[in-house]
């Protein structure tokens, strides 16, 4: 009966796979869902003088053949193309279902996906997919250059061909909560927030973008400690403009460090959990465990 299957599921290791930036795998025994997977690290010279982005279909095959799970679902957090650019084709490869606000829905319409592989984020409905359920909920972009978002704007077009950075526009911005027999994860890939938009919401852990944020203790108390997580786990602080190839940088004025120390006054509240990309990591015990006193 059910409650036989909810505890087999239980049991089953929930998993989370780093993939760089924003990017994320999130599964529980063969099942799996990709987060704004993005591999192909367009270089910065090409994204500074708006040379046209093409996907790197090699890297996306070989990280597909290396996550080895069957893939449900790729979700993209908002349209810019550090989230955005290889998120159709992860789709397209694994015949899963692609998630997204109406501009990126217009980024897989280019490559194209079928219609029936597309899905509009909507917000207060759940969605299943797997042993998951999603809830998105609207977010907002950190100030991420020179304390401007940039690429405003929505993508109205089907996007075909090679496309520029700037033709990446950002769309909507959303925060998604996967919420698993085992635990609940939030994925807030972009640092900004809207006051309040975790009211009555909690998590387990949270993977929190940190690139691009403003002042990183009015970040935290919105979003992690609001969550009432237990475990924050540091993203898009990496250099995604150096190939997965290299060593890992972390990107120019991410300011790691005093994020670090910021975060330690909070040890009371939450962990932190500091993961290296594509290292496979398994949270029940993180998340099951009570929160750090």
């Amino acid at each position: 009966g059910q409650k036989g299957q909810s505890m087999t599921q239980k049991n089953e290791a929930l998993c989370i796979t780093w993939l760089g930036t924003a990017g994320f795998l999130i599964e529980a025994g063969h099942d799996g869902i990709l987060i704004d997977p993005y591999v192909s690290r367009e270089g910065m010279l090409r994204v500074f003088l708006g040379l046209p982005l093409r996907p790197d279909q090699q890297a996306i095959d070989k990280w597909l053949a290396r996550l080895e799970t069957k893939i449900h679902a790729v979700i993209v957090s908002h349209s810019h193309f550090d989230h955005c650019l290889d998120a159709p084709y992860f789709a397209l490869k694994t015949k899963a279902l692609f998630i997204g606000s109406k501009s990126a829905l217009n980024v897989g319409r280019g490559v194209p996906l079928e219609e029936k592989y597309l899905q509009e984020a909507e917000i207060g409905r759940d969605v299943n997919i797997g042993p998951f359920s999603l809830k998105f909920i609207k977010s907002a972009h950190g100030p991420a250059f020179l304390g401007k978002v940039p690429y405003p704007g929505k993508i109205d077009q089907p996007l075909t061909g090679p496309h520029p950075a700037r033709d990446y526009k950002l769309g909507e911005t959303y925060s998604v909560l996967i919420t698993h027999a085992s635990g609940a994860i939030l994925h807030h890939g972009s640092a900004g927030f809207i006051t309040g938009m975790y009211e009555g919401i909690t998590a387990d852990m949270v993977l929190l973008g940190i690139g691009g944020r403003g002042n990183t203790q009015t970040y935290l108390e919105n979003v992690a400690l609001k969550l009432n997580a237990k475990i924050v786990v540091p993203i898009h602080f990496d250099n995604f403009f150096i190939s997965l190839d290299k060593k890992m940088k972390n990107l120019p004025g991410v300011n790691f460090r005093e994020f670090l120390t910021t975060a330690d006054r909070y040890r009371n509240f939450f962990a932190l959990k500091i993961l290296s990309i594509g290292e496979k990591t398994a949270c029940n015990s993180w998340i099951s465990s009570p929160p750090i006193k």
